[in-house]
């Protein structure tokens, strides 16, 4: 008699902290679009290193290392409202116009989609341009590169303005 209350108290304790995991896991939903609905866990580190990878040929400027993080069809919405399509060629001629660059990320966190389809990593970063024509850019941006099958599919960019003393806020 001890051993099935013993056993039974075992079952029961094994399926709440099961219901509890997969409820911590859950890290967000989606609202709209073909995604409403879901739901998001945290992502794996594998994302970020893929991340850190695109982002150390893109400050190099190696258009063709670059390309082998994206998958053939990835696009680019870019913060000032255009859609482009990720090729060698977009960023060779991207890179001709340019002395240096520099890409650097704040952070990082990533999500996947519960079903593992797809996974988001979110980025707030400082870019900055040099551009050959002696001008310079920099921008704040938050950015959102989506990953599937552990390629860079899609990057979403939103700008915003440093504050004038950036330098001394501290987060």
């Amino acid at each position: 008699m001890k051993r099935i209350i013993f056993i039974i108290s075992l079952l029961l304790t094994a399926s709440c902290s099961t219901k509890q995991t997969s409820q911590i896991d859950m890290v967000g939903e989606w609202y709209m679009g073909n995604l409403e609905g879901k739901s998001f866990k945290l992502g794996s580190q594998d994302n970020i290193e893929l991340i850190k990878m695109a982002g150390s040929a893109y400050n190099a400027m190696d258009a063709e290392k670059l390309m082998s993080y994206f998958s053939e069809d990835a696009k680019i919405y870019s913060y000032s409202g255009e859609e482009l399509q990720v090729s060698k060629e977009l960023y060779e001629s991207y890179f001709a116009t340019l002395d240096s660059l520099t890409w650097e990320p704040h952070g990082m966190s990533t999500q996947t989609l519960e079903d593992d389809s797809i996974s988001v990593v979110s980025i707030p970063s400082t870019d900055i341009r040099y551009f050959k024509e002696q001008e310079t850019q920099a921008a704040f941006l938050f950015e959102r590169f989506w990953i599937v099958d552990g390629k860079i599919t899609t990057i979403v960019q939103y700008i915003r303005e440093s504050a004038k003393n950036y330098d001394e806020i501290e987060l």
